[in-house]
């Protein structure tokens, strides 16, 4: 029995075959329809570098988030004004150094080390909308702006990573 690779998802398949059992290429189908499955098929495979550039977006986002904690952590010894809230200052260092190792351990495992520190955003906002529902509205439109892109990078990781566990070679 002869066997030929398919154009689309390059995985052998027995000749005599209408459609490829991985992708679905017609194979006894019209040009048209060749050309269209084969351009469906590399926007589906256009998923997984979306995805890569998700991961960095991610680590930025991380990366801007923790200076932003360590920033707040340094207010009170730049401005004579404010008062040192111990407390406030190690929740702050915790957050920080969570969010860099987050970051940095990205690339290691995408899905864990963004819905953690998405869940540690979450959590942080809810509390403080409950201690001080006006601090917390301050900035809400990038704080919307950095749980969407952490949600929508979530979203392209699963989306690449069922591309890759149905088409990978």
């Amino acid at each position: 029995m002869s066997s030929i690779q398919c154009p689309a998802c390059k995985k052998p398949q027995e000749a005599n075959l209408s459609n490829c059992k991985n992708c679905m290429f017609p194979f006894t189908g019209s040009e048209q329809e060749k050309s269209k499955h084969i351009g469906l098929f590399i926007n589906k495979k256009s998923i997984v570098h979306d995805a890569e550039n998700a991961i960095t977006r991610s680590r930025k986002i991380l990366f801007l988030i923790a200076a932003y904690n360590f920033l707040f952590i340094t207010a009170p010894f730049i401005s004579p004004d404010m008062e040192i809230d111990i407390f406030a200052i190690s929740i702050n260092v915790i957050l920080a150094l969570g969010f860099i190792m987050c970051a940095l351990l990205l690339k290691r495992s995408p899905m864990f080390f963004t819905i953690f520190p998405l869940c540690a955003i979450l959590g942080l906002y809810a509390a403080n909308f409950l201690y001080d529902p006006d601090l917390a509205m301050r900035g809400i439109i990038f704080k919307l702006v950095i749980i969407g892109s952490l949600i929508y990078s979530i979203y392209l990781l699963q989306e690449a990573k069922k591309f890759n566990n149905k088409f990978a070679a």
